[in-house]
């Protein structure tokens, strides 16, 4: 059941798409009249109606045609006492919800510029290929070439662990009921899915928790991870200027719906993923582009970026 923000926020919408409709129901109307009753036309309401329907089309056309085809980088840091001095930057890039179906020139782009970021670790937190349609041969090379990048760790959203740990030849590691160490130049780090359990902080070293849905940041958060990273939103995959995402899809709604969170002592991100919910749902982004995630760790600032 959709919460009480996001019905708003399907109200807004559709207020404002029917604007365009009654306009021009206006002018068909105006226009009857005078010819009935000899009156002048209202000239305003053409050039509204107007105005109104080219920006419908062109919205229209950035939603279907332009924004899925993009991929935008999304760039954070932030400063951990948790990375050792000899680490200098820990970059990891984050992807979610790729929702492979097929090669196209967006899935390449995807490979080229993550390999060109020269990740430290690659997260991929589920949804990676599209339910019940997607070209097998093609998601196995897709996937094989970009766990080859870096060292790679995902959990699954709606995906099946076994085959996307086959379709990645092992390559993609699996965290919904696991956890990790890595040690990346003397920085030592602690990987894992909530659904493993249990608290993953303490030793100083770097606690990371990889989810598929902002629902179990709580969880994350509960187990002292130092940052929690998830998908699943879209970031609404249509969002309004001041409103933000209309649908979540998740039980957390609008709370977590795009971006980074400060929640206690954890930071979390929220991605706006890469693909395209299944169909029924309509293929179309709005205001919320393809995205890939790159957050650079030091133990001394970095600046801004």
């Amino acid at each position: 059941m959709a919460a009480k923000p996001e019905i708003t926020g399907l109200l807004i919408l559709t207020a404002l798409v029917m604007i365009p409709p009654a306009l021009t129901l206006l002018v068909a109307c105006d226009w009857i009249k005078s010819k009935l009753v000899r009156t002048s036309r209202r000239r305003y309401l053409l050039r509204a109606a107007l105005i109104a329907d080219v920006i419908l089309v062109l919205c229209a056309a950035d939603a279907w045609l332009i924004e899925p085809r993009m991929l935008t980088v999304t760039r954070i840091s932030a400063v951990s006492p948790k990375i050792a001095s000899q680490t200098g930057n820990l970059k990891i890039v984050h992807i979610s919800d790729v929702h492979f179906v097929r090669r196209t020139p967006l899935t390449e782009r995807i490979l080229r510029t993550i390999q060109d970021e020269k990740p430290d670790l690659l997260f991929v937190t589920g949804d990676i290929q599209q339910i019940g349609r997607y070209d097998r041969a093609q998601f196995r090379d897709f996937l094989s070439r970009l766990c080859a990048i870096a060292p790679s760790f995902g959990v699954t959203g709606y995906d099946d662990g076994p085959v996307l740990d086959r379709a990645s030849g092992g390559k993609l590691r699996i965290m919904d009921n696991a956890s990790s160490p890595a040690v990346i130049r003397g920085t030592e780090i602690s990987l894992w899915g909530v659904r493993a359990g249990g608290s993953r902080n303490g030793r100083g070293f770097l606690s990371i928790a990889l989810v598929h849905s902002p629902d179990d940041i709580a969880a994350a958060v509960e187990s002292g991870a130092d940052w929690c990273f998830a998908g699943h939103t879209h970031g609404g995959q249509v969002r309004l200027p001041f409103w933000g995402a209309i649908v979540t899809a998740a039980c957390t709604g609008k709370r977590y719906e795009y971006g980074r969170y400060r929640i206690g002592r954890t930071e979390a991100f929220v991605t706006r993923g890469i693909g395209l919910e299944p169909r029924p749902a309509p293929q179309v982004r709005f205001l919320c582009p393809p995205e890939i995630v790159v957050l650079t760790l030091t133990n001394q600032n970095p600046g801004r970026e």
